[in-house]
C-alpha cells in the first residue's frame, strides 16, 4: 500500500521536457474538452431560451396585429354603410327638393315580393298622411304605388307585378309607351312603341306623367334589350333603377289636394 502512494506521488510530480506536470497536462486534456462540450451546451440552451422568448414575443405581436386589422376592416365596413346611407338620403331629399308633393318617409316591414306577389308593406298609412294611388320611390327610382290603404300601414304594389302599369318616357328618342311588370324584380317591359323607332341598349326610361299616379321625369330604370314583337311594336327590355329585392328606406310622394293649397 505505501509502495502504491509513493509511486503516485513520484508520479505526480513528473514533469515534461516543457516543466509542465504530466499529470496536471493529463486531467488538463480531460477535463478541457468536458468544459468546452459544457460552455457550449449552456450557450445552445441560452441562444435557445431567447430564441423561444422571441417567437412568443413574435407571435403575440402577430396575434396583435390580425386583431387591430379585424377591427380596422369593421370600420371600414361600417363607414361604408354609413357613407351608402347618407346618398340613399341626399337621393331621396334631392327629389324631394324637385317635386312639389308632400313626402312621407317610411320603411320597409314586410316584403312579399319573392313569394311571386310583387307586394310590399310599409310603416306608414292612413293616420301618416298617405293616401292610394301614391307613387312610391327610393333614391335610386320608382318602386310602386300605395295599393292598400290601412290606418297605419300601407301596402304597396311594386312596378314589377304583372297587372302593373307606368307611363313612360324614353327623352333621347323622343318616344313614349307603357311599362309594364312581367313578376321579375329586376325587369319589366315597355309596350305600344313602333318598330319604326330606333331603341338603343343603354337608352334611359323615365316617367310621363300620364298615368296620373307618377309624376313626370322619375327615373325608371335603362333599356337592357330591344326585339321585335310579332304585332306592330318593339319588345323592350327594361332593367329597374330601383332595386326591389331589397328596399329600406322609402318615400311616399302624397299629391296636395287643391283645397290644402
Amino acid at each position: 500500500m505505501l509502495l502504491i502512494l509513493n509511486l503516485i506521488i513520484i508520479s505526480i510530480q513528473i514533469r515534461d521536457e516543457k516543466g509542465t506536470y504530466v499529470v496536471e497536462k493529463a486531467i488538463a486534456s480531460i477535463t478541457l474538452p468536458i468544459l468546452e462540450f459544457g460552455k457550449k451546451t449552456s450557450s445552445f440552451v441560452v441562444d435557445s431560451f431567447y430564441t423561444y422568448i422571441a417567437n412568443v414575443n413574435g407571435q403575440k405581436k402577430y396575434h396583435e396585429l390580425i386583431n387591430e386589422m379585424r377591427k380596422l376592416k369593421a370600420k371600414q365596413q361600417l363607414c361604408r354603410m354609413l357613407e351608402n346611407e347618407n346618398k340613399k338620403l341626399k337621393g331621396l331629399l334631392l327629389i324631394k327638393y324637385t317635386y312639389n308633393f308632400k313626402f312621407i318617409g317610411t320603411k320597409v316591414i314586410d316584403n312579399m315580393a319573392f313569394s311571386g306577389v310583387n307586394i310590399i308593406t310599409i310603416d306608414k298609412g292612413k293616420r301618416s298622411g298617405v293616401r292610394e294611388n301614391s307613387a312610391v320611390v327610393d333614391e335610386k327610382g320608382i318602386v310602386g304605388r300605395v295599393w292598400k290603404l290601412f290606418p297605419n300601414q300601407s301596402q304597396v304594389q311594386l312596378i314589377s307585378d304583372n297587372s302593373s302599369g307606368v307611363g313612360v318616357v324614353i327623352p333621347e328618342r323622343d318616344v313614349g309607351g307603357v311599362l309594364t311588370g312581367t313578376g321579375n324584380l329586376y325587369y319589366g317591359e315597355i309596350k305600344y312603341i313602333s318598330k319604326d323607332v330606333e331603341i338603343k341598349k343603354g337608352d334611359l326610361v323615365f316617367t310621363s306623367g300620364t298615368d296620373g299616379i307618377y309624376p313626370s321625369n322619375l327615373f325608371v330604370g335603362k333599356v337592357e334589350e330591344v326585339s321585335k314583337d310579332k304585332d306592330f311594336f318593339l319588345k323592350i327590355k327594361v332593367r329597374f333603377a330601383a332595386s326591389l329585392s331589397a328596399l329600406r328606406n322609402l318615400v311616399v310622394m302624397v299629391q296636395e289636394s287643391k283645397d290644402n293649397e
